[in-house]
């Protein structure tokens, strides 16, 4: 259904407001966003193919270093995020927008990976071929 988008003629500054609104918060492209998921600066080489299939399958090949996390704490608060650091006597998550929570290892109950990337699969749901278009646009001309 979204592989119209590749056929439309995308719009870049329309892209750098899907951007916004929905990449954002985990992503840096430019000076635009947060350092949450991988920072997107060279991500105008892909093609628009790959970028797509980037966007729209985000766990077909996830870097380990952005897999994501569920943390549950001994009072019973459940965090999920990506493991910013770790030592003996705590773990740190950076969430979804860019919050950090360190979390003492005599609070933590679990700690288990989820084996997927933190970017949510269905982000085709939120954007319509156009606006997909556009943001392929926006990513490949280059911040």
């Amino acid at each position: 259904q979204m592989r119209t988008a590749l056929t439309l003629t995308g719009d870049g500054r329309n892209g750098k407001k899907v951007f916004a609104n929905i990449c954002s918060n985990c992503h840096q492209y430019g000076d635009l966003g947060k350092r949450v998921g991988p920072v997107l600066t060279e991500i105008n080489r892909k093609s628009k193919e790959t970028l797509m299939q980037d966007i729209l399958d985000p766990n077909a090949a996830v870097n380990t270093e952005f897999i994501s996390h569920r943390l549950e704490t001994t009072g019973g608060q459940i965090h999920v995020g990506i493991i910013a650091s770790e030592t003996d006597g705590q773990v740190t998550l950076r969430k979804m927008g860019g919050e950090e929570v360190t979390v003492p290892r005599d609070e933590i109950r679990s700690l288990t990976s989820l084996g997927t990337s933190l970017m949510m699969e269905g982000l085709e749901g939120s954007m319509t071929p156009q606006e997909l278009a556009d943001l392929l646009a926006f990513l490949q001309q280059g911040e």
